[in-house]
């Protein structure tokens, strides 16, 4: 093998890639985040008419724009402040490759480890910022850590902690960063505001949204990006790859926008179930639950949190594990599903705390 390709495999193969969550059969899986009190038929239903519609000989460029246009209509932004992606993973990797050059950038801890992920691959300087124990940070303290990056990543509400950040905190550091600030907002159906609105303000703002949370449509990956006018043609004009996406995807997505009543009670239902849910484990001796803004919850178990989660698995339900974030030690993560799962994790949980 070229000596050359040799080297950079084995450099690449030294470097950490995304962990995906170990699979179990026969059990809740409520480990991934994905909205499974939205029902199965009902998002079988939409692919199915998704499909009826769909020509998948044809290339989806009339889709990507329609698409486009119904986004625009949901967040009550011109269309042309828009872009689609293959997840907003893609979008993320995109942006990287292209808007990093030989800059650092800097985020938070903990943080989507994705982002982490790509920028070791990319070999992008990358500096984080540990959150307090509120898991809130300091706006200049971040500044001044950041010296010399030129990209600033933050996800709100964060996963894993699931809280979202003080609208005047991201405001002041949207405004104050030298840089381009992408605020991932996967989980922002679930929480109280969005910050899409800043980027006709600030032309250094790109928003990161997802169909894959609050309208189930996970398997189908489509997440997009808002932004000023000029980041978003840019972006789908000449960073974007042809056609990122199956006609399929973008009619499915389109279908579910137009069931967007639906989609907000069962938004209203999880937010219930995640209230509930939160105050179950903090009644739990020995447990702390941390308040959250998304579709999960984070809880601390201390040092017992490996056979914590063996327990539950043994019992029928998988959680994420997530270790010690800051001081707070021993955590798990559980997604919030119908009652039924989250009742059945509970008990498994109370149960498995008492042996």
């Amino acid at each position: 093998m070229n000596s050359w390709v040799n080297a950079r495999i084995s450099s690449l193969s030294k470097v950490s890639g995304y962990q995906k969550p170990e699979r179990y059969t026969n059990v809740i899986r409520l480990d991934t985040n994905e909205n499974l009190a939205l029902p199965r038929e009902f998002v079988k239903k939409i692919i199915g008419e998704a499909s009826r519609r769909t020509d998948v000989r044809e290339y989806p460029s009339e889709q990507y724009d329609e698409l486009r246009a119904d986004l625009g209509k949901y967040l009550n932004v011109p269309r042309e402040c828009v872009a689609i992606g293959n997840g907003s993973d893609q979008i993320i990797d995109l942006l990287l490759s292209t808007f990093a050059n030989d800059s650092a950038t800097i985020t938070l801890k903990p943080t989507f480890t994705f982002y982490k992920d790509r920028c070791n691959l990319r070999s992008i300087r990358m500096k984080e910022l540990q959150l307090d124990n509120n898991f809130s940070f300091d706006v200049k303290k971040l500044l001044s850590t950041s010296k010399n990056a030129r990209i600033c990543y933050i996800c709100s509400p964060n996963n894993p902690t699931g809280n979202q950040f003080n609208r005047e905190t991201m405001t002041e550091l949207i405004r104050s960063f030298n840089g381009l600030v992408i605020v991932d907002e996967a989980y922002v159906e679930f929480a109280d505001f969005s910050l899409k609105d800043l980027v006709r303000k600030y032309g250094n703002l790109v928003v990161l949204r997802t169909m894959s949370k609050a309208f189930g449509l996970a398997g189908a990956r489509v997440g997009y990006m808002v932004s000023n006018k000029k980041i978003a043609e840019l972006f789908v004009n000449t960073i974007q790859y042809p056609y990122p996406l199956s006609s399929l995807s973008l009619q499915a997505a389109s279908i579910a926008l137009s069931r967007l009543n639906y989609v907000r009670r069962v938004l209203r239902y999880v937010r219930d179930e995640r209230k509930h849910v939160l105050n179950e484990i903090n009644s739990i001796d020995g447990l702390h639950a941390f308040k959250s803004d998304a579709n999960f919850v984070l809880f601390a178990s201390g040092g017992r949190y490996q056979r914590l989660y063996k327990k539950l698995v043994r019992k029928g339900v998988v959680v994420r594990k997530i270790g010690d974030v800051g001081k707070h030690k021993g955590c798990l993560r559980v997604t919030i599903g119908t009652q039924i799962m989250n009742n059945r994790f509970l008990k498994a949980l109370k149960v498995s705390v008492n042996e």
